[in-house]
């Protein structure tokens, strides 16, 4: 579809997961708000973070490969950000483990 956009995908993507799903595994339930929290899609190296844009605009078409990339929203702009490292051990300090 010409008009089809990052958002349509997204729906499809989500339609078709849960339907293999059901089918293979019964039920289940997806985090679709925690996926799209921590990853996006991306196609050629290129994320796909307007859900507005179209998505011939990428060069994208039918059997088109994207991929899921991570990538985390900001809890104050509630866009993405880029993804930070997350620390094992974030609770402890240098002087904690020292003393053990």
């Amino acid at each position: 579809m010409n008009s089809a956009t990052v958002k349509d995908l997204k729906l499809a993507i989500k339609q078709n997961v849960n339907e293999v799903e059901q089918s293979n595994m019964g039920h289940r339930h997806i985090s679709w708000k925690h996926v799209w929290g921590n990853s996006c899609l991306s196609y050629q190296n290129e994320k796909l973070l307007d859900d507005k844009a179209k998505l011939q605009d990428f060069g994208i078409r039918n059997n088109s490969k994207v991929q899921f990339v991570p990538y985390v929203v900001s809890k104050n702009t509630r866009r993405h950000s880029k993804r930070k490292k997350h620390r094992f051990f974030h609770g402890l300090n240098k002087r904690a483990i020292g003393k053990s």
